[in-house]
């Protein structure tokens, strides 16, 4: 039996998760309730993570450019933020995945207390979910070809395009700031500038450093030296900051909004 004051409803396999108002345990079923201050607590330890990220990451660079070691046992390329494939790649793809879930549940919420930005939400959750997915499956080098195909022989005379995937990107970016604008103004004023600020420092972290990246490249005729890894460095660390900052405010924005709500997960 199922308690009257669910909200959503998640099966796979013998897990269910649900949405709830009240934090009630079931006799005859194994259940985790988590509440508002549980996720707080997660998100704390997610600000220890991306912290030990940066500094394994600072680490292994110091061993590949002072110490001359490009392997370390394989622990460069393993906290190399320019490498794909590897511990950072992996736990930014998670957290990514993780805002999906947050805004996916806020849109869920949302629609039962019939407010009419739901569709706004699932926006912004089907937008982290492809992050997150493009985030180890690398989709922007298909787009980067896409695009060098089309400008062709133009392709080396156009400033922007260093990084080819970033100009498609952008104007993806501003069309959705447009659309996106209507629904940041109705949302309280803390909200509207916090949740903006991450936003916008996630898109100059990843369009705007890329760019910058891609040029020095190109004038460095392929050397990724000491210059290059600290944009990078500035790049991915500004990416899992931001992110984090966002999580933070879409977690009060859910304890002030939905206070009562629990998740209770089945097993």
């Amino acid at each position: 039996m199922i308690n009257q004051h669910k909200n959503y409803i998640f099966c796979k396999g013998f897990i269910m998760a649900e949405i709830s108002d009240i934090p009630v345990l079931r006799a005859d079923v194994r259940q985790l309730v988590v509440g508002p201050s549980d996720l707080y607590g997660v998100h704390r330890k997610l600000l220890g993570v991306g912290c030990l990220l940066v500094l394994a990451h600072c680490m292994a660079m110091a061993l590949k450019y002072y110490a001359g070691n490009d392997i370390a046992f394989g622990l460069v390329p393993l906290f190399d933020f320019y490498e794909e494939g590897n511990v950072p790649t992996y736990a930014s793809s998670l957290n990514l995945l993780l805002t999906s879930g947050l805004l996916f549940m806020i849109a869920r919420l949302a629609r039962e207390a019939g407010h009419r930005d739901v569709m706004a939400w699932r926006v912004l959750a089907a937008g982290f979910l492809f992050m997150s997915v493009d985030e180890f499956a690398d989709l922007r080098q298909i787009l980067s070809k896409v695009v060098k195909a089309l400008a062709g022989a133009h392709f080396e005379t156009v400033p922007l395009l260093s990084v080819a995937w970033t100009v498609p990107v952008a104007f993806i970016v501003i069309a959705l700031a447009f659309y996106m604008l209507p629904f940041l103004l109705r949302l309280k004023k803390v909200y509207m500038l916090n949740f903006g600020l991450a936003g916008a420092a996630f898109v100059f972290a990843a369009i705007g450093f890329e760019t910058m990246e891609g040029k020095h490249v190109l004038l460095t005729h392929g050397v990724r030296d000491i210059a290059f890894m600290l944009m990078v460095t500035a790049e991915e660390t500004m990416e899992i900051f931001s992110i984090l900052y966002f999580q933070y405010f879409l977690l009060r924005y859910i304890n002030e909004y939905h206070r009562g709500v629990y998740l209770r997960v089945s097993y």
